[in-house]
């Protein structure tokens, strides 16, 4: 029995084990949409076709316009309103969930049910990044 060969057998298992490339689990996995998703994804709306969008109550009394929208790091989407002023012009802005929305198809309008204009005024000033 020669002592040399296992501190050899060590060396080239080291060897072998630090010179191996790396397994990546992360690159393993993979990200696909379920078909309910595909179909949501397909028949949902673009931000560009919703932005400028007008914003009205129950009653579609003008509330004002939709501004921008915000994409939380909690998940959540957010809707930049700008809220008329009396005079009909830009107020100032808030920001919304967009859950609390109802989009319709068939008008070019987006409602925000139980909200008027004067509800939104009381809100927060949005004042971006």
């Amino acid at each position: 029995m020669k002592p040399l060969h296992l501190p050899l057998f060590l060396v080239a298992i080291l060897a072998v084990i630090t010179f191996s490339k790396p397994i990546d689990y992360a690159a393993a996995q993979e990200i696909g949409l379920t078909p309910l998703e595909a179909t949501e994804v397909s028949t949902g709306y673009s931000a560009d076709a919703l932005k400028l969008r007008s914003v009205v109550g129950d009653k579609h009394d003008r509330i004002g316009r939709i501004s921008d929208f915000i994409f939380g790091k909690d998940g959540n989407i957010y809707v930049v309103v700008a809220v008329d002023d009396s005079t009909g012009l830009f107020g100032h802005l808030v920001a919304v969930p967009f859950r609390q929305f109802k989009l319709d198809d068939s008008h070019d309008y987006a409602v925000l049910p139980g909200a008027s204009r004067a509800a939104l005024a009381k809100l927060p000033v949005y004042v971006g990044h």
